[in-house]
């Protein structure tokens, strides 16, 4: 299809055109980012768009001859700013109703004329609304996770802030009434943090590391631990398990606690025979998401799945790269498994794994993608206009 607007390098709206149309190329640009692996046409459109797109910003020459917008300027910068593997659904919402023009926008043809259903104010002023609503429970629910970090009592320095994470979790899953999944994924970051900066530190003895497994384990069987530096954080583990298993048994009349500990358990001996912080944890975040949802149980038919295991390698290895790039240092290896990630979860045949399952892992995988290419400063700009500024 591509192929058919391409002339001499360049990809066309219609044959005899003698001037690019900004808005055709700005979406040609969005669409070339869901390419597939071996797809040697979108990769010349996204070469092409982002050239041309870029050059039109350095010049301040972002107007259309099709539409009169309110800001499309700020639609093609945000789209050049941020590549769609690391766009957060709350983010791109964020911006876009900043820019989104309602009535005033102004198509251009043998006439000027409006489209109402395409443009208008009453979709804007719903979108508002909705969109301060949801960010007011956000909120709320924020201020419930401080309390509970709280509680923890943990003395570990972190890789990511806990408001990063609530906000990675919240930005990924937004909608109000998956109130237990994102919490569940922002306190799985955490902990996972916490645990890796422990496994870390300099000079632990592997006896230390041996000792916490064993006792998130069996902890029954372990007493006098109490004064042991382990003890804060293996006691947070277990009570944090049986919060999120036990709101998932209200919410869903289902017992994932057995499923938690188990894969819990898995990523922790893969760390004492010294696995990389990295190595498992993406999995392991993907199943709690999926078992907090109530849509999925790992039961041993869904976990030899063909379509599963390959999710699962992709993940695991790809946010274990990611995990080791500098700020937007990614390789053509990490670009070729986000275009396979994206392939397996787009893709629709009778035999595939459920679509919100297999959404799980590309959500998942966006954030660690858009935790690697912000820097920390950006990343809290993000959060305070996402989850702190009103849209008036």
């Amino acid at each position: 299809v591509f192929r058919n607007f391409e002339k001499d390098g360049e990809f066309v709206g219609f044959r005899g055109q003698t001037t690019q149309a900004l808005t055709g190329t700005y979406n040609l640009y969005r669409a070339s980012q869901l390419l597939f692996p071996q797809e040697k046409i979108l990769e010349d459109v996204k070469k092409f768009s982002y050239k041309y797109l870029m050059e039109k910003q350095a010049n301040n020459e972002l107007l259309d001859k099709w539409i009169i917008s309110k800001d499309l300027p700020g639609e093609i910068r945000y789209a050049l700013d941020v590549p769609w593997y690391a766009s957060l659904p709350r983010l791109e919402a964020r911006y876009y109703l900043e820019q989104y023009g309602g009535d005033d926008d102004v198509w251009i043809g043998k006439t000027l004329y409006r489209m109402l259903y395409v443009n208008n104010n009453t979709y804007l002023e719903m979108a508002k609304l909705d969109y301060n609503h949801c960010q007011s429970i956000h909120r709320l629910e924020w201020r419930s996770f401080e309390k509970w970090y709280g509680t923890l009592d943990l003395k570990e320095s972190m890789n990511r802030s806990v408001l990063s994470s609530y906000y990675m979790a919240a930005a990924s899953i937004f909608e109000v009434e998956r109130c237990n999944e994102r919490v569940a994924w922002a306190k799985t970051i955490v902990l996972l943090d916490a645990i890796t900066s422990f496994f870390t530190k300099p000079l632990l003895p592997n006896i230390e590391i041996q000792a916490f497994v064993d006792e998130f384990i069996s902890p029954s069987c372990h007493h006098g631990r109490e004064g042991k530096p382990r003890h804060a954080l293996v006691n947070a583990l277990l009570e944090t398990l049986n919060q999120i298993s036990s709101d998932a048994l209200v919410a869903h009349g289902v017992d994932i606690h057995p499923h938690l500990k188990s894969i819990w358990t898995a990523w922790l001996w893969g760390c004492q025979k010294g696995a990389n912080e990295a190595q498992g944890e993406a999995e392991l975040i993907v199943r709690t998401i999926n078992m907090t949802s109530g849509r999925w149980l790992p039961d041993q038919e869904s976990l030899e799945h063909p379509q599963y295991q390959k999710l699962s390698y992709i993940i695991n290895t790809l946010c274990h790269e990611i995990s080791h790039k500098g700020s937007h240092n990614m390789s053509l290896e990490i670009e070729s498994k986000m275009q396979e990630l994206v392939q397996i979860v787009l893709s629709n045949s009778p035999n595939d794994l459920e679509p919100e399952l297999k959404q799980t892992f590309l959500s998942v995988a966006k954030t660690y993608y858009y935790r690697a290419f912000y820097d920390p400063e950006t990343i809290n700009r993000h959060i305070s206009k996402v989850l702190f500024t009103n849209v008036t």
